[in-house]
């Protein structure tokens, strides 16, 4: 009687094709939520030098882990050093333009103008960098709460995995365009469209959302404060109009 044949070996265990969109648990990090393993001070230079020169990577690196420390300590140093060196251009500068129109001083009707160019104390300058880290948590979160809302009402979280908590990540890590603020002069318009450029890019990747949409979400608390402050000149001006009309007709 002959031996039946054995069954063949099963193959291989092959683990499935990365194909598709990956999880958002999965790829590189930021080199920041790494710093354990790199060092604060490498992992911070790194971290800088990928959202300077390759932003889409950078902010696309963002998961949902529930960390919400690891951002707004970055931004914390960022945006503190940046006003620490902004305050210290500005002190240079009103040092400057004070010894020049300290020199007008000797025309007759320039009396005391170098006064007015005088630098801001050391001690206001010690108070805003004690305090800032509590004004820059205060102010990113009411920040992202607004943004996120704005998300939402052009429908572009329908697709989002992570949340507020993304709106939060991107905000904080956007806050490297707080370091053009210490350039003087076009510093702070540099910043401005460094940072719309920034939060554009991150909410696209992390909501997995179009970046139109996103510019959309971005310009509505800007249209929103043009028509608060045009609402309020009409309402200033109405009252205006009607006290000089009643000062007119007083006898």
């Amino acid at each position: 009687m002959s031996t039946p044949p054995l069954p063949p070996a099963p193959s291989p265990y092959r683990p499935p094709s990365s194909g598709g969109s990956r999880p958002p648990s999965a790829g590189p990090r930021l080199p920041w939520e790494e710093r354990d393993r790199l060092g604060i001070t490498g992992a911070f230079v790194d971290t800088v030098k990928l959202l300077v020169s390759d932003p889409s990577d950078g902010l696309a690196r963002l998961r949902k882990d529930g960390d919400l420390t690891s951002p707004m300590l970055f931004g914390i140093i960022v945006s503190w050093i940046a006003v620490l060196l902004g305050q210290l251009w500005n002190m240079l500068l009103a040092n400057t333009m004070r010894g020049f129109f300290e020199g007008l001083e000797q025309i007759e009707g320039f009396e005391g103008l170098g006064r007015a160019f005088g630098p801001p104390g050391i001690v206001q300058l010690i108070g805003l960098l004690v305090f800032w880290p509590i004004l820059y948590v205060v102010g990113i979160f009411i920040g992202s709460a607004v943004m996120h809302l704005c998300l939402l009402l052009v429908g572009a979280t329908e697709k989002s995995e992570i949340g507020f908590e993304g709106t939060l990540k991107v905000y904080a890590y956007s806050s490297i365009s707080w370091l053009a603020a210490a350039v003087p002069i076009v510093g702070s318009l540099v910043m401005w469209i460094w940072n719309l450029v920034l939060v554009v890019i991150g909410f696209a990747a992390v909501h997995r959302t179009s970046p139109a949409r996103v510019l959309v979400a971005t310009l509505i608390p800007l249209v929103l404060c043009c028509l608060c402050g045009l609402a309020l000149s009409v309402l200033f001006g109405a009252v205006l109009y009607q006290f000089m009309q009643q000062f007119g007709n007083m006898p």
